[in-house]
Order: structure tokens, then sequence, then C-alpha cells
């Protein structure tokens, strides 16, 4: 009896893994050369209440200069972000502020003139029902790779997303 019901709470447990999917305004330059909208996905695992290791992978449409001739309108490019890193979570109330630091792949690199860029964002996630959240990201790029080495801000990133994570 004892075991039965400590394995029914261990299974009530939040899962340490979550899934998010993530609406995005992106603004991979600073300037206003490349700006767009997209849409992804991504997974956090949880090592412990606070911290946990994230990826994600989202696809882009961006409308931009780059490539065109002087005074020519902005066409639209596809861009791929694919990153990889860390998140504290601040507090888990059913409010959740979190920072986070991430690897992020941008391709083609034309279209932002990098392809290698650190992400540091901020933002917070509101538990709506207990596996089920909604959210705010604000990020920052720092590329990496550009030709004249790295570059403090590269542009930036909101995103809406919604969380899941599953009690099993």
């Amino acid at each position: 009896m004892l075991a039965g019901i400590a394995l029914l709470a261990a299974l009530l447990q939040p899962s340490p893994l979550s899934l998010r999917f993530e609406a995005s305004y992106l603004q991979p330059t600073n300037d206003a050369v490349a700006r767009g909208l997209g849409g992804g996905f991504g997974a956090s695992y949880r090592l412990t209440d606070q911290i946990s290791v994230v990826a994600s992978a989202a696809q882009n449409v961006v409308w931009t200069q780059n490539g065109q001739p002087a005074g020519a309108p902005r066409g639209s490019r596809s861009l791929s972000l694919f990153s990889a890193g860390a998140q504290a979570v601040l507090d888990a109330t059913p409010i959740a502020p979190f920072l986070e630091a991430t690897l992020v792949d941008l391709a083609p690199k034309a279209v932002a003139g990098y392809a290698i860029a650190a992400r540091i964002g901020f933002g917070a996630d509101w538990a709506f029902l207990p596996a089920w959240a909604l959210g705010l990201a604000i990020r920052s790029f720092s590329p990496l790779d550009t030709p004249g080495g790295i570059t403090a801000l590269g542009g930036a990133e909101i995103a809406a997303r919604l969380v899941w994570t599953p009690a099993f």
C-alpha cells in the first residue's frame, strides 16, 4: 500500500522535460536592414529546480535589403535558427521569471551577416494550468563571427511562448 502511494505521488510530479512553441519577431541586425517573423519549437530538461538545459529550432521569414540593389524594395528570405544553452528560473511561483544564455546558429549567413551568435535573454512564464504556461522572452544577439570580430549587440528577438510540462 505504501509503495503504491509513493509510486502514484512520483507519477503525478511534473516531468523534468518541458516542450515549447514560440512565435517571434526577429531583427537579426542592429539596424533595420533585416527583420521578420517566425515560429519554432524548443525543449528544456530540468537539471535542478532552477537550472535547465535548453535547445530549440526556429524558422523565420525575414524581409531584408541585404543583397538587394540600392533603392530596391526588401526581399523575403528564409532564416533558420538552431540554439542550445542553459536557462535559470529565478522563482517558481505561478509566474516564473527566467534568464537564458544560448549559442545560436543562423543559416544562411548572408541574411544576417553572421552565422554564430551568443544569445542572452530574459522573460517570464505564467502557469495558468499545472502543465501549461504562457510566456514572453526578450533576447539579444551578439555575433561571434562577423568580419570585424565579436559585436556586442547584433540584433534582438521578442518571442511569445506556450510551454507544456507533461506529468509522467
